[in-house]
């Protein structure tokens, strides 16, 4: 009497292997397995290449200022982030900072003691804290610091951090 196919075993685990797990095959897997096997690797390797070549910037909800050229070395510079507010970059001392400000009529500028938009009469320390002036009714609001990173060589704030 010839054996039923169906009832044949395909895979046995051994009394020795059993701690350990391993299934014993008895047969190949069989073209469809390998197929399957290396479609399941070119995925892997696409994604990785995404990955690889458009990553490197952050996503939301970083936002992108400028090409980070446009801020020169040693000096303060000013630049509209939306309708209603303006991010100050201070790449004084080595360093890169940013600080979210409300616009006004004029932009704000480095000073010795941090900042100041001179139209205004409005001054800041070097972190951002109003500084009293004279001829100012009220004082200025605070600066806010922002996160801020380069990344393929633009300049990102996050301003939800603020």
């Amino acid at each position: 009497m010839p054996k039923d196919p169906i009832r044949e075993r395909v895979a046995y685990l051994p009394p020795k292997a059993g701690k350990a797990r391993k299934l014993i095959l008895r047969t190949q897997l069989g073209l469809p397995w390998m197929l399957a096997a290396i479609l399941f690797g070119l995925v892997i390797l696409g994604a990785g290449t995404l990955f690889l070549l458009g990553g490197g910037r952050p996503g939301a909800p970083w936002q992108r200022l400028a090409p980070v050229t446009r801020f020169a070395d040693g000096t303060v510079t000013q630049t509209r982030l939306r309708a209603d507010e303006v991010v100050v970059v201070d790449r004084r001392g080595g360093r890169l900072r940013a600080f979210l400000a409300p616009p006004g009529a004029c932009p704000v500028v480095g000073t010795s003691s941090g900042f100041a938009r001179p139209c205004a009469l409005q001054a800041w320390d070097h972190a951002g804290e109003p500084l009293t002036t004279r001829g100012a009714s009220a004082p200025p609001p605070r600066l806010r610091a922002l996160p801020a990173t380069v990344a393929k060589g633009d300049l990102y704030v996050n301003p939800r951090a603020a």
